[in-house]
């Protein structure tokens, strides 16, 4: 199993999707709904997608991620029911857009003076100067972390990523220094919010009691899981977001004039360059999906960008009029992305200032943004955007 993660395979490293991602989905649609290729399994379609997310007692979570070789438990998504429950419960109220929502100013603040940093320049590198820097903030403040130790936290986890999945005695020493740092400074914060809790998710956590008390363990797996999937992915999105704005002028200036249209494009860029397309399951039990028998110890991957395009009129293109008709690019179920109101609100916001701040972008000239593949998430090297800096205010 741990092969299968670390280890690319052929049929799925040579999937197209490096330029363009329409291709690449077609490329894991066309075997059929359900299949097996170099003995992974793939469910690609809605309907085999929604059967594994209902069935979380046959497609495991956990047994998926325990071959990241973690030296904390990733909660809550490396821990299946009941356990898993206990976690959810306690965890979904704490991260509702009722507990974001008084966090805006503070992140609206946040974007607005990184983009300011670069507005008079009329050129920016989308992922630099824009991607990587606010959602480290945002998880920063979520957490009552210190800003200014930013930069480092980026460095730390930037390591760590690049590392995941890999075998333990193949991480190189800067990667093995960047997680043992970053697991030294979040333990120091957990003894600190111990002892002097403040505002934030991090203290409230800390301050559960009775049967609800979280270990320091568990609390550095959550902290571990949001530097894994909520740092990269939100970066992710930015440059995806941006990019394909930078494409469509007509776009841009739709948004400009009609800010509640910006909802309905996240929406879609969320559903067609979703950075965590392929999620990770193993089967613990003989199990038929679609009429196809897939047997006990099968290590499966649910292709939510394939599922994305199915039934769409304009499944390739951005298609605003049918924004509202939702994707699985949160994932589903018991396990259905934690931090997705979050992430919603840091994209609402970026795209907000950007298209306050800046005139119409477009991408740089001789530039070309591609993905590497493979890889554990979807993203973009590289996004060089220009515009007149003449014209901002």
């Amino acid at each position: 199993m741990t092969d299968v993660l670390n280890d690319p395979q052929p049929f799925r490293s040579a999937a197209p999707l490096q330029l363009d991602r329409a291709l690449g989905w077609k490329y894991f649609t066309e075997p059929g709904e359900v299949y097996e290729r170099d003995g992974v399994w793939y469910l690609t379609s809605v309907a085999a997608i929604r059967f594994a997310h209902q069935h979380p007692e046959i497609f495991s979570s956990a047994k998926a991620f325990e071959s990241l070789g973690s030296p904390v438990p990733l909660i809550p998504i490396a821990v299946d029911p009941p356990a898993q429950i206990r976690y959810r419960r306690i965890l979904d109220p704490m991260f509702a857009p009722r507990v974001v929502t008084p966090l805006e100013p503070e992140l609206r603040r946040q974007v607005r003076e990184l983009v300011d940093g670069f507005k008079h320049r009329g050129e920016c590198e989308v992922v630099r100067d824009l991607g990587s820097l606010y959602p480290t903030s945002v998880i920063l403040t979520l957490f009552g972390m210190p800003l200014k130790d930013r930069d480092t936290f980026i460095e730390w986890t930037e390591a760590i990523i690049q590392a995941s999945g890999m075998n333990p005695a193949d991480m190189d020493e800067q990667q093995v220094n960047a997680a043992m740092n970053l697991f030294g400074y979040l333990q120091g914060y957990i003894t600190e919010k111990r002892a002097h809790p403040s505002n934030d998710s991090l203290s409230a956590v800390l301050a559960l009691t009775g049967d609800d008390a979280w270990t320091d363990e568990e609390v550095l797996g959550l902290c571990f899981l949001f530097v894994i999937a909520g740092l990269d992915t939100v970066t992710a999105s930015i440059s995806f977001l941006l990019y394909h704005l930078a494409q469509r002028p007509e776009l841009q200036r739709q948004v400009r004039e009609n800010p509640d249209l910006g909802g309905k494009v996240i929406e879609e860029i969320l559903r067609l360059e979703l950075p965590a397309p392929m999620t990770p399951r193993v089967t613990l039990s003989d199990t038929e999906v679609c009429g196809v028998k897939i047997p006990a110890g099968a290590f499966t991957f649910l292709v939510l960008g394939s599922a994305n395009r199915e039934d769409r009129p304009s499944a390739d293109d951005i298609d605003v009029d049918n924004a509202d008709r939702g994707h699985l690019s949160f994932g589903g179920g018991i396990h259905r992305c934690l931090g997705s109101h979050l992430a919603r609100r840091e994209l609402k916001l970026m795209l907000e200032e950007v298209m306050s701040t800046l005139p119409e972008f477009s991408l740089a000239p001789g530039t070309q943004p591609s993905c590497t593949w493979p890889a554990g998430t979807l993203h973009l090297n590289s996004v060089h955007l220009t515009w007149d800096a003449g014209a901002v205010s």
